[in-house]
């Protein structure tokens, strides 16, 4: 079962979503953890962490280190099972390489 209703309704995004295997870096207020992107937009990104979501505090969210993109505030929108949903806080400082890695996925 879903944790938030907006992931449910997929007709509500805005953006595209790009399958990626991207190395990340998530950073908690308390710890941070290595996870894998596996899928991206410009409005943020579906990730696998290593525990499942009931392991984690997400209040204590922060952020997010994509290689190959960079770092970026990020907030919680849904997790289920191993599966996160973040939505990038600002979106516009990573734009360009976020593009760019966008098109290098779309080309392939």
């Amino acid at each position: 079962m879903l944790s938030s209703a907006a992931f449910a309704d997929t007709n509500r995004r805005r953006h595209t979503r790009y399958p990626v295997d991207l190395a990340c870096q998530v950073t908690f207020t308390d710890r941070t953890l290595h996870a894998r992107v596996r899928d991206i937009s410009l409005g943020g990104a579906r990730l696998h962490m290593p525990l499942t979501a009931a392991h984690y505090d997400f209040d204590r969210l922060t952020t997010l280190d994509i290689r190959r993109i960079g770092l970026v505030r990020v907030r919680w929108r849904w997790s289920e099972d191993h599966l996160v949903g973040v939505e990038f806080a600002s979106p516009d400082l990573i734009r360009q390489s976020l593009a760019r890695v966008i098109a290098e996925q779309a080309g392939a």
